[in-house]
């Protein structure tokens, strides 16, 4: 497999990983390299293989030199099946493939054309989008297996590549059984926290366009609840903490670094309500069904989440949940005081979660597909 960031707290590649080594396969994770990590390691079932990134700060030889290193890391591996996880890694999964002639599984995490800029400059932004556009062009259609995270965009792929038969293998938590729940109050910047408070709990990282000051704006309509940010950290820090000092609710907010993935849904577990209201940025983001959504539900805990299609059929197929307009912070703090203020509600959704999870929304069901992907690739060997 190969992932374009160090491999640290990215559960999807963690599942398969882990899924694809219990069912006897021998895993090689190779990932992008960062200061104070291991080289080698073995995680998740996984020989984990990461790659520096060195040479010239010139960003086209830089991105060069380590997309070569990138693919002779690969090509070390001696492969017989390659793994790209999102476009960045097809571009060197695609053409060492193909020098090998081994077959390659394309996972798209995200519709990766459909993202919103990446904040530099509009020759960047072009040249970047040109250039996967080449990528997936070129690769996609070559795939002996493509794969996505999320339902709406396996037909957009099927659409704008002319395939057939992509597998859907969404970000279903793990947790299956009940959870073992642990206090968000015990970690560090959260012991202040009043026992009896609401928390509104955000899971993932501090970045454009995932609601985070739709969210800042409701909590100022709810001065008894306080919001706790687990996984804090990322390209907007900044701008969110001097939102949160104008806004005036910066003592009731608590930015938490992340913890492991395990964690996660035992920490989820003790909040009150979860919050996942991405912004309609881009197709992207529209088409999206967040790995926090599932969190939640594991946790036993309500959920508030964007009006997107993919999101309402989860939520209100399963009755987890409350979907919003997320661009309206009255609408949000509309839905998160009706939750608070229903107790009763608040706990039949989050059981209604709970059974979700443990009956259809659960990695064991995404699995039986990667696994079935997998072994129709030997089959036709």
């Amino acid at each position: 497999m190969l992932v374009r960031n160090a491999f640290t707290n990215d559960t999807r590649v963690e599942r398969e990983a882990r899924t694809l080594s219990d069912a006897g396969y021998e895993v090689t994770v190779v990932a992008d390299g960062h200061e104070g990590l291991p080289r080698t390691e073995k995680r998740a079932g996984a020989a984990v293989y990461r790659v520096a990134r060195r040479g010239p700060n010139v960003p086209l030889l830089r991105f060069v030199a380590h997309r070569w290193r990138l693919e002779a890391a690969l090509r070390r591996t001696r492969p017989e099946i390659l793994h790209a996880h999102d476009a960045d890694a097809l571009q060197s999964v695609g053409p060492v493939a193909s020098r090998l002639r081994i077959p390659f599984v394309y996972d798209s995490h995200e519709l990766w054309l459909g993202r919103t800029a990446r904040g530099r400059s509009r020759l960047y932004d072009a040249i970047n989008r040109l250039w996967y556009r080449w990528v997936e062009g070129r690769y996609v259609p070559r795939a002996a297996l493509v794969m996505v995270a999320n339902p709406g965009v396996g037909p957009e792929l099927e659409r704008r590549y002319r395939i057939s038969e992509v597998a859907i293998v969404p970000n279903y938590p793990a947790e299956a059984t009940e959870v073992m729940a642990r206090d968000l109050r015990d970690l560090p910047s959260a012991h202040e926290i009043p026992p009896d408070a609401p928390l509104v709990l955000y899971v993932g990282g501090l970045m454009p366009h995932r609601g985070l000051e739709q969210l800042i704006a409701a909590m100022a309509e709810l001065p008894d609840a306080h919001l706790v940010c687990l996984g804090a950290g990322g390209g907007s820090t900044a701008e969110i903490e001097r939102e949160l000092e104008r806004r005036g609710i910066a003592a009731r907010a608590h930015l938490i670094p992340p913890v492991p993935s395990a964690e996660v849904v035992p920490y989820a577990a003790s909040a009150t309500i979860g919050v996942s209201i991405v912004q309609p940025a881009s197709l992207s983001y529209r088409l999206a069904l967040p790995n926090k959504l599932f969190q939640y539900m594991a946790a036993g805990i309500p959920v508030v989440a964007s009006d997107f299609p993919d999101v309402r059929r989860v939520l209100e197929g399963s009755g987890a949940g409350i979907v919003v307009d997320p661009e309206n912070p009255r609408a949000v703090a509309a839905a998160i005081r009706r939750l608070i203020d229903d107790p009763a509600l608040a706990r039949g959704m989050g059981a209604a979660g709970r059974l979700a999870v443990r009956d259809r929304f659960n990695w064991q069901t995404s699995a039986q597909v990667l696994l079935r992907g997998y072994r129709a690739i030997e089959a036709a060997a």
